[in-house]
């Protein structure tokens, strides 16, 4: 009986190795098959991501560059399509940013945000103008003290960065003769004399005040650029704003405006979006505006601006995880970078599998060569319990069978013999002593 257990034991155990290796091609199996299920399903036909952006008024230049970006997207991206929303200000874009109504937005650097809002790209300067009539005698900021001028509506930007020039220029809000109103009906006042200046903070390529210098020119009327000259102080005082600077004729060439290049506060329009906005469509619609800025500026000149923001000098808004990963595209990568060790981890790994493998080898072999020894041992008691007529004498055959069987088992146990060479040696050992029982019974 103890034969009996230990070969049952033996098999239960080759059984369970057998039910490994068919779970193990299973789970193979299951992983191919969703390997190719996964590859389908990721190159499958998909719906274009869709980003809807918030710019500026309609007309304004936040609002005529985004609307070519997104002819630009169409021609170029398969995956990203833009929606323009045209908005008041920049304050209303934060907002509805904010509330998840949109996903991207034109904003001003100065503009305040919240922690998770984060910036793509700059987009362009607005530089702050001071225009006013020749003949009001207005040649530099301290003289809109005495003059009437024209600002922007309350709660804009632009409406406050005129009073940062009052407050660095001391300028009295009180005594000051200054109307808030939209930049059109200002610049209609300007022309006709209804006031002796206005202000506004636009893009030097601003359509709506090219036009007002136009139509200065053909009513024969000379507007003059007022010089902010302490405008690196104001930029000290206000880290947003920038020193800038308008180019000499930058609006009219033939009696040039301005005479000479003129000194004067910028901020930067930038667009920014939520963190957890997609960072594919992200990093797609930022390597469109690179990537494409050319076709973008033959559309709207005023895109050869766009300019990936400067991380060394600190950014008011962090970079967006998509964007960043477009502008590090050229970064060398971490294995690029570490390539020498890197080769050296693989030669060492490969040194080392190399001699597991040729360790297991040799184990097999060892575990082959002992279950051919033990399966000797069995033939040499085959061969004897032939030769012999003594049936004590084979029951002693068949006791020293039985323990062949259980060195073999606990062999086994210990890794010293193989499955496959047990399962050999088990087919043999049933055979043998099945053998040696017709010899029993023969001689009976």
């Amino acid at each position: 009986m103890e034969p009996m257990r230990q070969n049952g034991d033996a098999n239960a155990k080759s059984e369970r190795s057998s039910q490994t290796g068919r779970f193990l091609a299973f789970a193979l199996i299951v992983i191919l098959i969703s390997a190719v299920a996964g590859a389908f399903w990721l190159n499958r036909d998909r719906e274009p991501m869709r980003l809807t952006v918030a710019t500026g008024p309609l007309g304004s230049d936040a609002y005529v560059l985004m609307r070519e970006v997104a002819e630009v997207v169409i021609r170029h991206s398969d995956t990203l399509r833009l929606s323009v929303r045209p908005t008041i200000d920049a304050s209303q874009n934060i907002a509805l940013l904010n509330r998840g109504e949109i996903d991207t937005a034109v904003i001003r650097s100065d503009t305040p945000v919240v922690s998770d809002v984060r910036v793509i790209a700059n987009l362009y300067p607005d530089i702050m103008h001071v225009i006013s009539r020749s003949e009001a005698g207005i040649r530099s900021v301290n003289d809109l003290a005495r003059a009437s001028v024209s600002i922007p509506p309350f709660g804009t930007d632009a409406f406050r960065s005129f009073w940062v020039l009052g407050d660095h220029y001391d300028l009295s809000i009180d005594t000051m003769d200054w109307d808030a109103e939209p930049f059109a009906k200002g610049a209609e006042r300007l022309l006709n004399g209804n006031v002796d200046a206005l202000f506004a903070t636009r893009s030097l390529r601003d359509a709506k005040l090219i036009r007002l210098f136009e139509d200065a020119q053909l009513k024969g009327l000379r507007l003059r650029l007022v010089p902010v000259r302490q405008a690196s102080a104001i930029a000290v005082k206000r880290p947003f704003l920038e020193p800038a600077m308008i180019p000499a004729g930058t609006y009219t060439g033939a009696t040039p405006v301005p005479g000479m290049d003129l000194p004067t506060p910028s901020v930067d329009r930038i667009l920014v979006s939520r963190e957890n906005i997609s960072d594919d469509a992200i990093r797609e619609l930022t390597r469109i505006l690179f990537e494409h800025r050319l076709d973008l500026t033959i559309r709207f000149s005023l895109a050869s601006a766009i300019a990936q923001p400067d991380q060394s000098r600190g950014l008011s808004v962090p970079l967006h995880d998509g964007a960043e990963a477009f502008y590090l595209r050229n970064e060398p990568s971490f294995i690029q970078e570490n390539a020498e060790p890197l080769a050296l981890m693989v030669t060492v790994a490969t040194l080392l599998i190399s001699s597991l493998f040729a360790l297991r080898s040799r184990l097999n072999a060892g575990q082959k060569n002992r279950a051919d020894i033990y399966n000797y041992q069995i033939l040499d008691i085959q061969k004897r319990a032939f030769l012999e007529d003594d049936v004590q004498e084979l029951h002693a055959l068949k006791i020293e069978l039985a323990d062949v069987l259980q060195t073999v088992v606990i062999a086994l146990d210990t890794d010293e013999v193989s499955d496959e060479g047990f399962q050999s040696f088990s087919i043999l050992w049933e055979a043998v002593r099945e053998s040696i029982n017709d010899r029993i019974t023969q001689l009976r």
